[in-house]
């Protein structure tokens, strides 16, 4: 990732740090998408934090406080909306709220030096907790508002019924801005509304037969983000973006510019061995997905079973209204997979021209085959007795292999400290070759490399107004007494406007 690019004379008055930060903040009081900008004197305190989760995707989030003596900013104080007046919550409505409430979308800019414009940077929500009143005494009245990210809506929506129930994608690429039908990334986010004008993306073409999502928006997405190494967020070019590259190191933190560091070791994070585990999904063409072995069943000489109806007698499952054909198909080894995805799969017609029979034909009742794509809904009948040899549905089949496992680890790693493992389970593991290698072991081999070595990181702050800078971007540290390091990537930043005090920066940085 790389630092939001700004004009050269912002640059030039963020490095001569001579000029306070100044910050606005506009939110969309009615909801209508107009943006009105609250009084810059009233904001006493801004601080905004994004970092990167364990699960892969950038957050943002912050708390925004403003002078409230006025009582411009009480929820529960109604009036005609006249913004320039200071009056934004507008008349009472039907849910007995106004324009102050949970939900606003707001911008926040900041810009440092004399005459330069504002800088978009973040575009963030009120939380939940709206706009909190505050009274301290007989006079200090303040608003406190709690800010979150796009994030935040597409991690709550695992909330809603909706998203209980299981989705699934089938023969898909990552990502493809060009492709969203066929487009992981795009399927995904299309849960939460997000088109392809929403989303700015590389082209990542490892190909996924099946997928099925059980988690949030964000949780898919962030998994997805981890396995292919991109950098996810929710940010102010674009809703979502989802960017695979590697840029070179953006920034140099200096005596010049740092005011404190810290160094540690990230020894929490190593490990020398990875263990991933992931249900396998093969595609098949035109393979026997269901046979009917259902007992009791009468064998001959050569163990060739067959299965008797008997018109007048009891009737077999198979005879009842609801019966269900689920797919399997026979693996090497002998084995059983189940059929995740079936698609191609024998028509009534078919099904009933393959059946063989001892005697009169059985009749096909019910024959549903494209209500479920891992099970035909069936029903046989019979008027008179008879003996079923073959009742076969075939198509095309993606199977699903559970707990295929890749183990990899460093011998003499294990033998110098014990095992120091992770576990990886995830749904998209690609068998795509890059230079004839599985993405899967490419990516489990670079995980262990990258684990396996001792690696610092450090928190810098500086005064420097670099609210240009970004998670995931890669900056230098360069100070005495061991102090350094040739790359190092920003995992959190944190910016911190107080009124009539110092900006200050913050930058939580890991080594690659």
């Amino acid at each position: 990732m790389r630092f939001y690019a700004i004009e050269d004379r912002l640059a030039e008055a963020i490095a001569a740090c001579e000029t306070p930060l100044q910050v606005r903040v506009k939110i969309d009081f009615t909801g209508e998408g107009d943006y009105f900008p609250i009084v810059d004197s009233d904001i006493i305190e801004l601080n905004v934090t994004s970092l990167r989760e364990k699960i892969g995707g950038t957050i943002t989030f912050g708390t925004l406080i403003l002078n409230n003596t006025s009582g411009a900013y009480n929820p529960r104080t109604f009036g005609e909306y006249l913004p320039y007046s200071g009056l934004y919550n507008g008349l009472e409505q039907e849910d007995g709220q106004g324009n102050l409430r949970s939900g606003r979308q707001l911008h926040v800019l900041y810009t440092t030096g004399n005459g330069i414009p504002f800088v978009k940077r973040f575009s963030l929500f009120v939380d939940d907790r709206g706009f909190q009143q505050t009274a301290t005494g007989s006079k200090e009245r303040t608003c406190t508002i709690g800010l979150v990210d796009l994030a935040r809506k597409l991690k709550d929506t695992d909330k809603a019924h909706d998203w209980t129930e299981t989705a699934t994608i089938v023969r898909s690429i990552i990502c493809d801005k060009s492709a969203p039908a066929t487009s992981v990334v795009h399927q995904i986010a299309a849960r939460a509304g997000l088109g392809v004008n929403d989303i700015d993306c590389s082209t990542i073409t490892e190909y996924l037969p099946f997928v099925r999502l059980t988690r949030s928006v964000w949780a898919e997405l962030s998994d997805l983000a981890t396995i292919y190494e991109a950098h996810l967020e929710t940010a102010v070019e674009k809703p979502l973006i989802f960017v695979n590259s590697t840029d070179p190191v953006q920034y140099t933190l200096d005596k010049t510019n740092l005011t404190h560091i810290r160094m540690y070791d990230l020894a929490d994070q190593y490990r020398n061995t990875i263990r991933g585990k992931w249900t396998r999904y093969v595609e098949m063409e035109d393979v026997e997905i269901w046979r009917y072995q259902d007992d009791p069943a009468v064998y001959d000489e050569n163990l060739t079973p067959s299965y008797p109806f008997i018109a007048g007698g009891e009737k077999r499952a198979i005879e009842e209204d609801g019966y269900e054909a689920h797919f399997v198909v026979k693996a090497t080894g002998g084995r059983t997979l189940p059929v995740a995805w079936a698609d191609n799969v024998s028509d009534g017609e078919a099904f009933s021209a393959n059946l063989v029979t001892d005697g009169p034909a059985l009749e096909v009742l019910a024959y549903d085959a494209t209500s479920y794509r891992d099970r035909s809904m069936l029903k046989l009948g019979c008027t008179e007795s008879t003996i079923l040899r073959s009742a076969v549905i075939r198509g095309d089949a993606i199977t699903a292999e559970t707990n295929f496992c890749e183990y990899v680890s460093d011998a003499d790693a294990i033998a110098r400290d014990g095992t120091v493992a992770e576990n990886i389970t995830t749904p998209y593991f690609s068998e795509t070759l890059r230079d004839g290698v599985p993405y899967y072991r490419i990516w489990i081999a670079r995980r262990l490399v990258r684990l396996l070595r001792r690696r610092k990181g450090f928190f810098c702050k500086t005064n420097r107004a670099l609210f240009h800078a970004r998670v995931g971007a890669a900056v230098r540290v360069e100070l005495a007494d061991g102090l350094k390091s040739e790359r190092a990537e920003i995992v959190r930043m944190e910016l911190r406007y107080k009124k009539n005090e110092a900006f200050v920066t913050s930058f939580y940085l890991e080594e690659g």
